[in-house]
């Protein structure tokens, strides 16, 4: 199948959640942090052949408190559980931990996690 390609899952999944939360959505912590951001990235699954992945994405929502924190994962969980199919590749969404109190262990800033197994097909 010429031109059939995976999709960039941190592409997709920064676009998806920019759209859904009030903060700003990195792949990367930020040097200059703001006060509540989330970061998403791809940080496992397995592709399953050259038109099937099933990545792992992990979110972690920082903020000033835990009490925000907390709110920010659950409106991306919410997200990737109820609104998936805003991302045309995505066949599914399953949550595989959280969302999970998940402090910062270096500077004990609030943060809250979650992961989540996505079934994406090539485009």
């Amino acid at each position: 199948m010429p031109g059939v390609e995976l999709a960039s899952v941190d592409e997709l999944v920064y676009g998806f959640l920019s759209a859904r939360v009030p903060v700003p959505v990195r792949t990367v912590v930020p040097a200059s942090r703001p006060a509540s951001f989330v970061r998403a990235w791809r940080t496992g699954g397995t592709t399953l052949n050259r038109v099937l992945d099933e990545p792992i994405v992990t979110v972690q929502a920082w903020a000033s408190t835990a009490a925000e924190a907390e709110e920010i994962a659950r409106l991306c969980h919410f997200a990737f559980l109820n609104e998936y199919t805003a991302m045309p590749l995505v066949r599914g969404v399953e949550t595989v931990a959280g969302p999970y109190s998940d402090p910062d262990p270096d500077s004990q800033s609030p943060r809250y996690s979650l992961s989540v197994r996505m079934r994406v097909r090539a485009g």
